[in-house]
């Protein structure tokens, strides 16, 4: 494979800082593993309060909860996964139950979510119908075994899965032209130069979100569970296929979307695939660009997220925020569910996907020249 591209994205910006990989995950301090319980409580609080009312507007179709039960795999922490939970755990009422699957360190905003989570399902009285189990999916051993028991506890005979996971590589394929992506730091504007994977961490980034997530809700029924639907979240620039060509002047114009964050999504989009039409429910939701905790650590996300911000303030088009995002998701599998809707690949990104090629323009031109018109500052909110 040639190690050259005729795209803008395979060259580095004249002038521009380059770091090399992706960004590195902090370690927390003492005060702010200190703050995580009071961070955790906010955070579920202002998602139930952006929430709650939209319920009973019936902005959104959310009657149908009532009654099912949910594995949500990934649902902790200030993500969709989150918003989901906090949803699902106001809305199920007497006799629905919630089983929630998550991996955080015990020192994480993620984990306090939990327990917080944990907390409010007691005082609701929801006793052996809400499970918070934090040793990540799996699908054979212990871990398993421990999903499986607590859906049967719950009384789940049929349930809904949601994987909203967030566990992949950002990094070039062996052998594939380099890519850089624009991003910002204390120090002002700066590009990523993405480096290659290894064949471990290429298989990790397959199998959590793609191989496992995809492959779950089999051995959920093997095991005695029917799964009634199936739903993921997923992002439009792993449709991008044309991003990942070398050859094509678009070459990597979705960051590490176009280099590696796509293999997982190609195992789901092929699964939700195979299953239209054979009588399971299966649906792959794509969303806007979403600032979570996950974004953080993909190169040039929260910058992407940014971008986007300014240019629906431009366009004068509404964001949707996260918790808003999180009931779009469950009124479309409801309607799935309710057989009123059998689009197997739902779009909630539709307002934000027209700016795409806006998005492309800025990004290339974005610089740190403050005279210029396309001066970073006048694109990316400082947080």
């Amino acid at each position: 494979m040639s190690s050259t591209s005729p795209s803008p994205f395979a060259r580095p910006t004249p002038g521009l800082r380059i770091k090399e990989g992706a960004p590195a995950i902090p370690r927390p301090t003492k005060e702010e593993i200190a703050a995580f319980p009071e961070e955790a409580r906010k955070l579920l609080d202002r998602s139930w309060a952006a929430q709650e009312p939209l319920a009973k507007a019936g902005t959104y179709k959310l009657k149908w909860l009532e009654g099912k039960h949910f594995l949500l795999a990934g649902a902790t922490g200030p993500g969709l996964g989150g918003a989901l939970a906090t949803a699902v755990l106001n809305l199920i009422g007497d006799s629905g139950s919630i089983t929630i699957s998550a991996r955080d360190l015990t020192a994480s905003v993620g984990y306090e979510t939990g327990v917080l989570m944990q907390t409010r399902a007691k005082e609701k009285g929801l006793g052996n119908r809400f499970h918070w189990l934090n040793d990540g999916l799996s699908l054979e051993g212990e871990n398993f075994k421990k999903i499986v028991a607590a859906l049967k506890e719950a009384g789940a005979e049929r349930a809904i899965y949601i994987n909203t996971v967030a566990a992949a590589n950002s990094g070039l394929l062996p052998g594939y032209p380099p890519v850089f992506v624009k991003d910002v730091d204390k120090d002002g504007l700066f590009q990523w130069q993405l480096s290659p994977l290894n064949e471990r961490n290429i298989e990790t980034t397959k199998f959590i979100m793609g191989t496992m997530t995809a492959q779950f809700p089999h051995e959920l029924e093997k095991a005695g569970i029917k799964v009634e639907a199936t739903a993921i979240a997923d992002w439009r620039g792993s449709l991008d296929k044309i991003s990942r060509e070398p050859t094509a002047v678009e070459y990597g114009r979705q960051g590490a979307y176009s280099t590696s964050l796509y293999l997982p999504k190609d195992i789901i989009q092929e699964a939700t695939s195979a299953a239209y039409g054979s009588g399971k429910i299966a649906i792959d939701v794509f969303f806007p660009v979403m600032r979570t905790r996950a974004l953080a650590f993909i190169p040039g996300g929260v910058t992407m997220s940014s971008v986007y911000d300014k240019l629906m303030e431009r366009e004068r088009i509404r964001r949707i925020d996260i918790p808003e995002l999180a009931l779009g998701m469950l009124d479309r599998i409801g309607k799935a569910v309710g057989g009123e809707d059998d689009n197997p690949f739902p779009r909630l990104d539709s307002h934000e996907a027209p700016l795409d090629l806006w998005f492309y323009e800025v990004v290339k031109r974005l610089n740190d020249e403050p005279g210029s018109e396309f001066y970073f500052k006048k694109w990316i909110e400082s947080e």
